[in-house]
């Protein structure tokens, strides 16, 4: 398959080219288990082999690409046990992160946080044709971050944050038609509603409903895809 890359400026290459592979690879034209050619991205991007190795090197240390010597560069794929193992620990993060918010007293601080992202997803889902499903998949990532991101700890939002770019892979496959994105904002509604009451067990009930569902649905995907994403 032949893959355009858009043109760089020449201020930093090594950030530009790391930041279309990593676009490309959460968008899935770089599919898992697909090997990289670093001499076609280099022509593709009209950029020398040096920014581009560097850019792998850092997406290795993020866990999109696997370098594997005298064979290459691929693009990380994501088994059951993967994805069984990033949501235990999205669960937990999320669930003290909760808690954090309502003992600070910053649930009305979290809502502000998160309209934006609630807005741009209700708006997605009340598309029949899903236009802007891109939009639900940045709005869904933005809501889940802003939530740690409130809780100041920035050794546990850098966590976060290397979980997230696993998860917004995993959210390419299960949010994939309009179906899954209202059931999905229906869940996010039910968090928003425990926020407002300010009440830690329902807001720890939503997160559990809703993170469960998620990692169900998308080891569901798993198990029809033979074990891997």
């Amino acid at each position: 398959m032949d893959i355009e890359y858009p043109p760089l400026n020449h201020t930093d290459l090594t950030e530009q080219t790391c930041r279309v592979l990593r676009d490309k690879i959460l968008r899935r034209q770089l599919k898992p288990g697909e090997k990289i050619s670093i001499d076609e991205v280099a022509k593709g991007l009209g950029v020398s082999r040096t920014p581009v190795i560097t850019a792998l090197q850092q997406l290795a240390s993020e866990g999109l690409v696997e370098i594997v010597p005298r064979r290459g560069t691929f693009v990380t794929e994501l088994t059951a046990r993967d994805v069984a193992e990033l949501f235990d620990i999205r669960l937990m993060v999320e669930l003290y992160a909760a808690e954090s918010i309502l003992r600070s007293g910053k649930a009305n601080q979290l809502l502000k946080a998160i309209d934006e992202a609630m807005a741009s997803m209700e708006q997605a889902v009340d598309d029949d044709d899903y236009g802007d499903y891109e939009a639900f998949i940045t709005g869904d990532r933005d809501l889940h971050l802003a939530l740690v991101k409130l809780t100041g700890n920035q050794h546990l939002i850098q966590i976060y944050s290397n979980l997230n770019v696993h998860i917004q892979v995993a959210r390419t496959h299960y949010l994939d038609s309009v179906e899954k994105g209202r059931q999905a904002q229906r869940e996010h509604e039910a968090i928003v509603k425990a926020f407002r009451s300010g009440k830690l067990d329902e807001v720890r009930e939503a997160l559990h409903v809703h993170i469960g569902n998620v990692k169900a649905r998308i080891l569901e995907i798993l198990d029809e895809r033979g074990g891997k994403l």
